[in-house]
């Protein structure tokens, strides 16, 4: 599933809608900024 969507560092978080994925994050990062980054995503 790695090499499929071309993940090469962890942690990395791929974001899927209809099977897709839309939105990639990759690296670690404090909580506000992936609940900024996932924003469009969520409630």
């Amino acid at each position: 599933t790695a090499a499929k969507y071309g993940i090469m560092s962890i942690p990395t978080m791929n974001v899927y809608q209809g099977g897709e994925v839309v939105k990639t994050i990759v690296g670690a990062k404090p909580k506000a900024a992936i609940e900024r980054d996932l924003a469009d995503f969520i409630g």
